[in-house]
């Protein structure tokens, strides 16, 4: 649970506030950011929307931040989001080619 105060000092707020934002005790978000609790649903449903990120990104699920239905919803066509679905199912060493070829390309232009 180290995303939830990595999240919570990029945004400067301190542990004090974010626990009267969420309606719960400063001692439960230390739990929480130490691992020796973990929020339940409705409260990481809670974090995500106030840190803009996915749940999937809070307990390291996901590394990435913004979850995907708002990217797709604001800054990908069609296209894109079938290249990324493609992307990440390529094994890693795949994954390496195909961002060189990309980054080769790019810098052809």
């Amino acid at each position: 649970m180290n995303r939830i105060a990595e999240l919570r000092k990029e945004k400067g707020i301190s542990q004090i506030s974010l626990s009267l934002k969420l309606n719960l005790s400063q001692k439960m978000i230390s739990a929480y950011e130490t691992g020796k609790s973990e929020p339940s649903i409705a409260t990481l449903k809670k974090l995500a929307e106030l840190f803009n990120t996915s749940v999937d990104y809070i307990i390291g699920y996901s590394d990435i931040r913004q979850p995907l239905d708002k990217i797709l919803q604001t800054e990908l066509n069609n296209d894109e989001c079938i290249l990324i679905n493609k992307y990440r199912a390529l094994p890693e060493k795949q994954k390496n080619i195909s961002l060189g070829i990309i980054l080769g390309l790019n810098s052809a232009t």
